[in-house]
């Protein structure tokens, strides 16, 4: 099976479910902090910011209360994520597109937030969003990612109760660090939180804070 299929079939997924996710985890605040962080290194007033795999727009509907004079644009490929943040954030613009090709965006965006998407690319899908991101993104631009990490065996296809399946992709923290370095930025801030208490599996979680350097 190509890498590509592995994703479209949990964008299925989200998509068919994005109601009840957002009624999961749209209200959690533990990602505040760290998303307040961020949100502080976030330059100049009236800056642009990309929601990458925004799905019901959590990630946004933060920065447009702490921060309303940011231009938020958030993706995602799941179209009733989008639907759901476009409910959600009327004050963002939320368009479906595949995170994997967003440097077709005429855009230059001076920050952009990765929240839990990487765990769903591969690693040749995950080179592709960095090197599609990198076409949008000021030199010297804010990153903030988060994603599951885990064992690298236990890599693969979950499946739910219900029938529902998402490809789920593990990666240690080291990993994930030197994935982000080599796609050409600094990590300045890294640290590894448990999943929200309702998660459906608990895990290990990474929060990180970079900035591109180099045009890299």
């Amino acid at each position: 099976m190509q890498d590509d299929d592995f994703c479209l079939v949990s964008v299925a997924t989200f998509s068919r479910l994005a109601d009840l996710y957002a009624e999961k985890y749209f209200h959690l605040d533990m990602y505040d902090r760290y998303l307040e962080q961020f949100v502080k290194r976030i330059e100049p007033q009236g800056a642009s910011v990309i929601d990458v795999a925004c799905g019901p727009g959590n990630v946004s509907a933060y920065l447009a209360k702490v921060r309303p004079d940011l231009k938020l644009i958030g993706v995602d490929l799941a179209e009733g994520m989008v639907k759901q943040a476009r409910l959600r954030v009327p004050s963002a613009e939320f368009l479906v597109k595949d995170c994997r090709h967003i440097g077709e965006l005429e855009h230059v965006f001076d920050a952009s937030a990765f929240a839990f998407g990487l765990s769903y690319l591969t690693d040749d899908d995950a080179i592709r969003f960095f090197s599609s991101l990198n076409a949008i993104l000021a030199d010297s631009a804010i990153l903030y990612l988060s994603t599951i990490t885990g064992e690298p065996s236990s890599s693969g296809y979950e499946t739910s109760s219900s029938g529902d399946r998402v490809y789920m992709k593990y990666r240690s923290v080291g990993d994930v660090v030197s994935m982000v370095e080599r796609a050409g930025y600094r990590v300045d801030f890294w640290e590894v939180i448990s999943s929200p208490a309702n998660a459906s599996k608990p895990t290990q979680d990474l929060i990180l804070i970079a900035q591109r350097v180099g045009g890299g």
